[in-house]
């Protein structure tokens, strides 16, 4: 009899008793989309390995989709910066593009060597950044004028810097695409790399601990050392099994690490996702939102600079048109990831694998032999149930308050 009811309370709540019960109670929203998203991903590598014959997840393509995610990916984990606080970037495309130009300048044109190019465009990405952080933050001009503004006016300063012709870099600077870690290396670097991952999750199960937060430590520390150590040797595989690791993939490793940590390690971070969620709050409770808002653009602004190096020498010509849309597909992954547009939610992560189920979209697609057109039809078609997604989500906590 209790058995049975028992039984009837499990049907009549809706509630799932038992071991899957409590793996899914202990899942926080954000690892709950994450796993959502990459169960969806996993399906379209199904997918498009059936209809390509195999030809798919073979490691060589799935070290040419890898760079493809590259700077698709890094952009984004900048944007969920500049978007928590509810802040957008609609310059990506003309940015990095411009990036790309001055790297391939500086390198063919003035014979700069390897090392004083990629200062220089760094520099140059920096400077975009802070002139945007500028207006933004001290003028106080809304982010979607003043980035839609720059969209226009460096894509036209590329056109008139150009002449309207498409650069070449210096072949030496080509190794920024063409560098590969060995095989052996590479499982090294995401060996430890996940070895710093778990670190990491450790620091926050004990700090939640310690400021009296309920913390499970199978959500917090358990689940993505899992997740993470599968995906990392899942990874080690593939470069073994080709030519190894691109060193622009190395760089992504890099800037999520960096991007992640500050957004869930640092106090900076957390004020960012107060700003989002309530920023008339965020100034009462003494925030400084002009100084966090300067910093997050300047940020960006140097990750306009990775991006350029890291197109221009994959691409090995810099069009003074390339990255065109670019800046929709960055805002997209970010969304798809989980991304607020109305800001306060957001996580690296997230962003991340929105990247990667894009490029996968566009990847698999090229290898149909469809055309671009499918593409952007597929990726807007994501987009838009991202948003909704998001929305609802947004309804259901609400009504939950």
């Amino acid at each position: 009899m209790n058995a049975m009811s028992q039984t009837q309370t499990s049907v009549e709540t809706g509630k799932t008793p038992g071991p899957a019960r409590g793996l899914i109670g202990a899942l926080s929203g954000a690892q709950m989309r994450s796993f959502s998203m990459i169960a969806i991903l996993i399906l379209v590598w199904l997918i498009f390995q059936v209809l390509t014959n195999g030809i798919f997840l073979t490691p060589r393509n799935l070290t040419n989709l890898s760079g493809q995610v590259a700077i698709t990916a890094m952009l984004a984990a900048g944007a969920v910066l500049l978007m928590v606080p509810g802040n957008i970037d609609l310059s990506v495309g003309a940015t990095v593009s411009f990036c790309a130009v001055i790297a391939a300048m500086t390198s063919s044109r003035y014979g700069l060597s390897v090392p004083a190019t990629i200062l220089v465009t760094l520099a140059v990405g920096l400077l975009m950044g802070t002139w945007h952080a500028f207006w933004i933050a001290i003028l106080k001009v809304p982010a979607f004028i003043v980035t839609l503004a720059s969209l226009l006016a460096v894509r036209g300063l590329a056109l008139v810097i150009t002449s309207s012709e498409t650069m070449a870099p210096d072949a030496d600077l080509l190794f920024i695409s063409d560098a590969m870690l060995p095989g052996w290396v590479s499982a090294i670097v995401l060996g430890l790399l996940w070895a710093a991952l778990t670190a990491l999750q450790v620091r926050e199960y004990n700090a939640q601990r310690a400021a009296g937060i309920a913390a499970s430590a199978l959500s917090v520390i358990v689940i993505p050392a899992v997740f993470i150590g599968i995906l990392a040797a899942a990874t080690a595989v593939v470069a073994i099994a080709y030519r190894g690791l691109p060193l622009p993939v190395l760089i992504l490793l890099g800037v999520i690490v960096v991007a992640g940590a500050i957004l869930r390690l640092t106090a900076f971070g957390r004020r960012l996702y107060a700003i989002g969620g309530n920023r008339q709050a965020a100034a009462l409770a003494g925030i400084n939102i002009t100084a966090q808002t300067f910093l997050v653009f300047m940020g960006m602004g140097l990750l306009y600079g990775i991006a350029g190096l890291v197109l221009v020498t994959r691409l090995a010509s810099a069009p003074p048109n390339a990255g065109t849309g670019m800046e929709l597909n960055v805002i997209a992954a970010a969304v798809i990831g989980g991304t607020s547009l109305l800001g306060g939610r957001g996580t690296v992560a997230g962003a991340v694998i929105g990247a990667v189920l894009m490029e996968s979209l566009s990847n698999g697609m090229g290898l149909m032999n469809l055309p671009s057109a499918y593409q952007s039809i597929a990726v807007g078609l994501v987009l838009l149930a991202a948003v909704y997604a998001d929305i609802r989500s947004r309804g259901r906590i609400a009504l939950d308050g």
